[in-house]
């Protein structure tokens, strides 16, 4: 996102969790080469209300060079307007010998056109990402005159109000303008050459292992190492008072600036709402010190480290999209904690939003579930397209639920068949006209149908005045063979109860057919019409019994196998008969 701009949710949440992560990694191990001094309530209740006079902060600087004999000064405070003549010029001399870095500031932003005192410590515009800047505030000519050693203390904060980033190259007018810090540690170790740039990365250091990595901005991450509490800070007072212990501070770096709240020098980090702007300034010397003692580059966590993450997540969704959910979930969160477990023992600085991959994985997620809600919604919708017109809701409930498509491959199931057939329909359809003989139709299948769903069986088929059923399939029924006797029991009470109160002429008389056996079930269509349907012995055995009984005048047939089957059999034995089409003879048994 453009820096100024409000993020939205969710990458307002990343920049929270990363300041949590950036939280946990923060030591409280002392760092003892470098030391605050702060201009703080203290002092100035004892030393006078601010602005110092000249003199007073000369007097500063000077008991630090001289009684205290630091390594280097940091002066995290700028001088627009000269002040006395003898106090500038005893700043203007520490500046001069290169023990004293000064400070000057620019603005990002349009609206801070501002120009007050002079630029100063400009270096050759270098390849290299670079902040744009629209105005300065500077030291005063004689400061900014005599200071070699002058770096930016320009903070930007997000757009949450916490600064996270710094700019290390300000370009204005032409010209580059570095930042505080690495101006304080090349001023130190003498480094006079120009500064050396190229495709990102810049060496502060010559001869030296001190890249550092910037966006194409020209920021990069404040790099948080330690905790507020790991730092020394010693009252400005304790100093012009000589308290403070030599042993401090000798050969020490040393950042003066102010947390006093009249001030206004302070800013809202992951270490609090109230950060010191010096405490920036140390954090970047104290990793750019433990670099350079391990003689290893400034590096940073960048875009190309996390884009790794994100093809990672992408491949393996990939590469996974036909195993289970479980598979492509456990790939995800497995990647995204040990990316995280790497970031939290990384000793690399954070040089972008390192938990950026997590929105990956959120996106991810949640295309993975808008995909997979999409696909269970077709599969449904095409379980129901194939069904409804079969079996009754209750078992298109059972359908969708376990949301297989594999029903629909044809397999081998065993089910009990039923084949009822209306008898005389032939001379109904010649005597009653067209309207009144679909009427009869509809009204005797239904009939028919209503005792198969009754039963929660499969409507297989209407064939003119037949109707062909089974149980068993394509749910399973342990007691498929009960329900198929009840439902050709129902049929014939509905039946009965019909004709009592129907005409003579439009009375109803059907004959059943019932076997059990092993067949194979599925969709057996076409890609021009699917039907589910069962093909097998059994169901030409149900056919072959429902013949038998509208010749022998007989309500229901039931075969052998069915009968074995039943839990209770109020059947009694119609006798052995050799069926149409097969070898040997079938044991029929009849309902009384």
């Amino acid at each position: 996102m453009p820096r100024g701009h409000a993020y939205p949710f969710p990458l307002d949440l990343l920049d929270r969790l990363h300041d949590q992560l950036m939280k946990q990694r923060l030591t409280v191990q002392p760092e003892q080469r470098i030391v605050l001094v702060d201009i703080d309530e203290v002092s100035l209740a004892q030393y006078g209300r601010w602005p110092w006079s000249r003199q007073q902060i000369a007097q500063l600087l000077q008991q630090l060079n001289q009684h205290y004999q630091v390594a280097h000064i940091g002066l995290d405070i700028i001088f627009p307007e000269s002040g006395d003549l003898l106090g500038d010029q005893q700043i203007a001399q520490l500046a001069a010998l290169k023990q004293l870095t000064l400070a000057q500031t620019f603005g990002f932003d349009r609206s801070q056109s501002m120009r007050v005192g002079q630029l100063s410590a400009a270096m050759p515009l270098v390849a290299t990402p670079s902040t744009p800047a629209y105005g300065f505030l500077a030291n005063h000519k004689m400061l900014a005159s005599a200071a070699p050693c002058v770096g930016h203390i320009a903070i930007t904060a997000d757009p949450d109000g916490v600064v996270r980033h710094q700019s290390m190259l300000v370009r204005y007018q032409g010209q580059l303008y570095p930042a505080f810090a690495p101006v304080l540690l090349r001023c130190w170790l003498g480094q006079q050459l120009p500064l050396q740039a190229s495709n990102g990365k810049v060496e502060w250091l010559q001869g030296l292992s001190g890249q550092q990595m910037v966006d194409q901005q020209g920021m990069a991450a404040i790099p948080f190492l330690r905790k507020t509490e790991a730092y020394i800070a010693i009252p400005a007072s304790d100093i012009l008072s000589g308290k403070a212990p030599l042993s401090l501070l000798h050969n020490r770096l040393v950042i003066v600036g102010s947390s006093a709240l009249g001030l206004g020098d302070y800013v809202a980090t992951i270490l609090g709402g109230r950060t010191p702007g010096m405490l920036l300034h140390a954090q970047w010397l104290s990793q750019a010190l433990d670099q350079l003692e391990q003689n290893k580059p400034v590096v940073a966590i960048g875009f190309s480290s996390m884009m790794a993450v994100w093809a990672a997540l992408l491949l393996g969704v990939l590469l996974l999209h036909r195993r289970s959910n479980t598979l492509r979930l456990a790939w995800g969160f497995l990647l995204l904690m040990a990316w995280l477990l790497w970031l939290s023992y990384t000793p690399q600085e954070v040089g972008a939003n390192a938990l950026a991959p997590l929105l990956g994985g959120v996106v991810l997620l949640i295309l993975e579930g808008g995909l997979e809600w999409w696909y269970a919604q077709l599969g449904r919708r095409q379980l129901y397209l194939a069904f409804h017109h079969y079996v009754p809701p209750a078992i298109i409930d059972q359908l969708i639920g376990n949301n297989s498509q594999a029903i629909m491959l044809p397999h081998r199931a065993e089910i009990t068949c039923l084949f009822a057939d209306l008898q005389g329909y032939t001379g109904i359809a010649e005597r009653l006209p067209p309207e009144e003989l679909a009427h009869y139709t509809r009204h005797a299948l239904m009939l028919l149908t209503q005792a198969v769903l009754d039963q929660q069986g499969t409507l297989d088929k209407y064939m003119g005045d037949a109707l062909f059923a089974f149980w068993g399939a394509p749910v399973a029924q342990s007691d498929h063979a009960n329900r198929a006797l009840n439902a050709a029991i129902a049929m014939q009470q509905a039946v009965d109860k019909h004709n009592q109160v129907a005409a003579l002429d439009k009375q109803i008389k059907v004959h059943i057919g019932i076997q059990t056996g092993l067949v194979v079930v599925g969709d057996m269509g076409t890609p021009f019409r699917s039907t589910y349907t069962a093909i097998g012995d059994a169901v030409n055995v149900s056919a072959r019994l429902q013949n038998l009984a509208s010749l022998h005048n007989e309500k229901i047939l039931v075969g052998e196998s069915t009968e074995r089957q039943l839990a209770y059999s109020p059947l009694q034995l119609y006798g052995t008969v050799s069926l149409k089409g097969r070898r040997g003879v079938e044991q029929v048994y009849r309902l009384p």
